[in-house]
């Protein structure tokens, strides 16, 4: 059951939000899901299961947002034991073609028992070597990718990747194993048929069922020379014609599934080209002290000086990623509060990179009086999010004052616009923090407006589900219809913890 432990919130959230133990409280009647062989009685078990979803925008490098899904439990934990139910068709499907073209798999780690679809991090060499055998005889290479992806695919064309479209059309029954999947996966998404979340772990899993269906189609067709990482293919063609002859192919396949090519990230280059970018062998190729070295100040800000002009004119600020995660653990004393506060300075400009400070400088680098650098640093990221109407620089700077238990002294109307700007995880973490430091004006302002939630259609208390969890008790939970939502509160689980 890990896809219910840890595949409910996605990882571009505060780390705050989780789902551990959550298939601890799965109702035996939905357990049924797994073992159900009466078609009247699967549907029974499926039906007023579907929800809305909670929105989410992270930030992406360039400091625009992308909305991602967080289901409701219920729906989230339905799919989740149907994937479960056809776990072994789903693995037999996936290792086709003999030779995989994905650069993905369903990952079982062994310290939370998460399935996440990732790199095949220790195969990474084996899969180099792969790629310069296919480059072998090549002159061009084709790069390509699918647009809008995850919110394109459309529901019905999992059995059609499963078991053909013929089939499919000819056999309805929610006892078809792909027919199963369509309607659980809608039921994420209030029913639609258009699109997978982006965020939940078993999106990654459905979408991998209906695109290595068009891999193996496309070796069908005497296409072995390329590589596919989630939505983006790599192609290494003899010639020119080649490479044009396989994107035009690959567009065909995937208008059989309703998808289409991205043409302003579709190109041909001549061959030879170097594997990794020029701005990752720069970086990798800078000169750290041998390890164990203490690293002084100089040596920091050259390697930030050197991503900052690489940034530049890679026109990507993933290199200022890059290098803050690959900066020495042993800095000196004067080389870490400098370093921390230059990261800092970046992410007040660049607050698509807040969300790595916990991990890889606040904890990395940590020095005594830190503190007073993390709260400057969350005041100011939730002023830009507030103004700029991110909430994802909101919500982790709530996230980091909570964490390191660090009260702002931004002022009560400040945090109101936060309530405004109507964000269901922003609202949760600022929930959190007026309970923490009694700022009860706010705790009533947020109850007000969740209590407007009373009464409506239940897709707007979806869309609001963990927050009206965090506040509602089990009988107006139950009272509102959210029956789901009271059992797992009468059972006290928690879906935010600071641990």
């Amino acid at each position: 059951m890990g896809l219910v432990d840890y595949g409910l919130f996605s990882e571009k959230l505060p780390p705050c939000f989780t789902s551990e133990g959550l298939s601890d409280y799965v109702p035996n009647i939905l357990l049924k899901l797994i073992t159900e062989t009466d078609e009247k009685k699967l549907n029974k078990l499926l039906k007023n299961r579907e929800h809305d979803f909670i929105r989410y925008e992270p930030l992406r490098e360039v400091n625009i947002t992308r909305q991602i899904g967080i289901p409701h439990p219920e729906s989230h934990i339905v799919q989740c034991l149907a994937l479960k139910r056809h776990w072994a068709k789903i693995k037999r499907h996936c290792a086709k073609p003999e030779t995989p073209m994905s650069r993905l798999f369903v990952r079982k780690m062994s310290s939370k028992r998460v399935f996440r679809m990732n790199y095949k991090g220790k195969e990474h060499l084996e899969n180099e070597e792969a790629d310069i055998r296919k480059m072998t005889g090549a002159h061009y290479v084709a790069h390509t990718d699918i647009s809008n992806c995850f919110p394109s695919i459309y529901t019905h064309s999992i059995p059609w990747a499963l078991h053909g479209r013929s089939k499919s059309k000819k056999n309805r029954s929610v006892l078809l194993e792909g027919n199963l999947l369509d309607k659980v996966t809608r039921g994420t998404r209030d029913g639609q048929t258009n699109g997978l979340l982006i965020g939940p772990h078993p999106s990654n899993v459905i979408s991998e069922v209906i695109l290595t269906r068009i891999d193996h189609n496309m070796v069908q067709k005497g296409y072995r020379r390329f590589y596919r990482y989630i939505d983006d293919y790599t192609f290494y063609a003899k010639d020119h014609n080649e490479a044009e002859k396989f994107i035009h192919d690959l567009g065909m396949q995937l208008r059989e599934y309703e998808l289409t090519l991205n043409g302003r990230k579709t190109e041909i280059l001549p061959m030879p080209l170097p594997i990794k970018e020029d701005w990752v062998r720069e970086l990798n190729s800078f000169r750290l002290p041998a390890k164990g070295a203490t690293v002084h100040f100089g040596t920091v800000r050259s390697l930030l000086d050197l991503a900052l002009e690489l940034a530049h004119g890679a026109e990507t600020y993933a290199v200022l990623n890059y290098a803050i995660k690959m900066m020495p653990r042993n800095l000196d004393s004067r080389a870490k509060r400098l370093f921390v506060q230059e990261t800092i300075n970046l992410a007040l400009i660049y607050p698509y990179l807040a969300p790595i400070l916990e991990e890889h400088v606040f904890n990395k680098h940590r020095y005594d009086g830190i503190e007073k650098a993390i709260l400057d640093f969350i005041e100011q990221l939730l002023a830009i999010g507030i103004q700029r109407i991110f909430p994802d620089a909101i919500a982790h700077a709530l996230y980091y004052s909570l964490k390191h238990n660090l009260q702002l002294s931004t002022p009560e109307d400040k945090l109101r616009e936060v309530i405004e700007i109507d964000d269901c995880l922003s609202n949760v973490l600022l929930l959190e923090y007026a309970k923490r430091y009694g700022v009860n004006g706010i705790r009533e302002d947020i109850r007000r407006r969740v209590d407007k939630l009373k009464g409506t259609d239940p897709r707007e208390k979806d869309r609001f589900w963990l927050l009206i969890y965090q506040l509602w008790l089990k009988k107006t939970l139950n009272d509102e219809g959210q029956q789901f939502l009271a059992d797992l509160k009468r059972n006290r689980f928690g879906f935010v913890s600071f641990r």
